[in-house]
């Protein structure tokens, strides 16, 4: 099996366990989600840094401006992600955030002038078709608030997602720098959130900082937000932005399955499984599968033949 299909399924596993794990965690034992987030990331960044540095912290990503906007942009992301979650449930956030497939094609055209395939647009129109019935169904259409937040987000994801693909501490394949690089998004990320607290409620004095909340978020952050952050990097880099996006939409079936397994388990107790998101979900899959095979299709026959 090629390196590049087992970091990414990697990935895609690493971040189904944390959404899954964070979610046992949160629901449980009523963590604050802020604090919890904001451990994990300082706990993820502090460990690839080390690791990266090899027993000694490198900070030369931090000086990089475009480190600083990949902080910026997974900020706005998980902002507007939790806003998307106040009016669906997560699932049908996936299927909203499918949208990124069709986005992410043009995105990569405009900005690095790869054509998506013919067939591939057949793809995401699927996708589009898939989306379309979950649209209808919210209140106010395409002007619901999901919609429009889940737009925002995924066209925020795209940016993150192709400058990640071009970062220079991201291009090489040294492990040391892509971990390096991870550290540094992960701490400036933690940065921000911890000045966004500031600013909307002045400070983090009415958080309450159990010894069960530190050691579960930084174990969290250690084995599972810092592996998941470097290995999207990695998979980035290996296989592009756009199978990279196309492999997420397997998140929140993974992540369904995984929910399911601990609601039956009685390590919580309500599931947000919807028939009918799954089956939307399920279309949204097959044409991912047509935009994928269409692209490798076309990939293939663009290489050279040898004698």
């Amino acid at each position: 099996m090629r390196p590049a299909v087992l970091v990414t399924a990697a990935a895609i596993l690493s971040w189904s366990a944390l959404i899954a794990i964070s979610r046992i965690l949160l629901v449980r034992y009523d963590f604050d989600p802020w604090a919890y987030t904001f451990i994990q990331l300082c706990a993820g960044g502090v460990s690839l840094l080390a690791i990266g540095g090899y027993g000694r912290v490198s900070l030369g990503s931090f000086a990089r401006p475009s480190t600083w906007i990949l902080g910026v942009l997974r900020v706005l992301s998980a902002a507007l992600f939790t806003a998307v979650l106040v009016h669906v449930s997560a699932m049908e956030a996936g299927v909203l955030g499918a949208i990124n497939m069709p986005m992410v094609a043009v995105a990569v055209w405009l900005v690095f002038g790869r054509r998506p395939a013919r067939l591939e647009w057949l793809g995401h129109a699927v996708i589009l078709a898939a989306i379309a019935p979950l649209v209808v169904s919210l209140e106010g259409g395409i002007a619901n608030p999901a919609v429009i937040l889940m737009i925002l987000n995924e066209i925020v994801l795209v940016a993150g997602t192709l400058m990640a693909e071009r970062h220079p501490d991201n291009t090489g394949t040294e492990p040391g720098s892509r971990a390096r690089f991870t550290g540094a998004v992960l701490l400036v990320t933690a940065g921000l959130f911890l000045a966004l607290r500031v600013l909307e409620v002045g400070g983090v004095g009415d958080v309450e900082w159990s010894a069960p909340l530190i050691v579960s978020a930084v174990l969290v952050g250690v084995f599972l937000r810092g592996p998941s952050m470097f290995l999207t990097f990695w998979s980035t880099r290996l296989v592009g932005s756009q199978n990279y996006v196309a492999c997420c939409t397997l998140l929140p079936v993974i992540g369904m399955a995984l929910e399911q397994a601990a609601f039956h388990l009685g390590l919580i107790d309500v599931t947000r499984f919807r028939p009918e998101t799954v089956l939307l979900t399920a279309g949204v899959i097959a044409g991912t599968l047509i935009a994928v095979a269409s692209r490798l299709r076309a990939a293939r026959r663009k290489e050279p033949i040898h004698a």
